[in-house]
């Protein structure tokens, strides 16, 4: 199946992106602790690496944050999404259901969001 892309709004291959963001690298460990403080630990799932990105975006007019939130919205928190998350060569599937807008100046609103890495078919 094929999904969407976040908007790029026209800036480059990963959008409107600057500093502040982050990816997060996680990996889901099965942990077995007995006595005297031996474990055993073995992978999780099928997926046991996954990499969430905190985004932030450049400074954009209020109408381009507005596309931006119009597009998490009309995925509704579960369905993906692809972003090409800087330096990575290829786009990843994510799914989004939290993001902060700060509309502190009318020219310089930034979005915030957390993008977390999905593995739908």
């Amino acid at each position: 199946m094929a999904y969407p892309s976040f908007p790029t709004l026209g800036i480059g291959p990963y959008g409107p992106v600057t500093t502040g963001s982050s990816r997060i690298s996680r990996m889901a460990v099965l942990t077995a602790t007995f006595g005297d403080r031996y474990s055993q630990r073995t992978g999780d799932g099928i997926n046991p690496l996954t990499r969430d990105f905190n985004y932030r975006s450049v400074p954009l007019a209020a109408d381009k944050i507005e596309a931006l939130e119009a597009f998490l919205v009309s995925r509704k928190g579960y369905l993906p999404f692809l972003f090409q998350v800087p330096y990575e060569p290829a786009p990843r599937q994510f799914i989004c259901d939290t993001w902060t807008t700060d509309y502190s100046d009318r020219l310089q609103s930034t979005l915030t969001a957390t993008f977390k890495e999905n593995f739908d078919p």
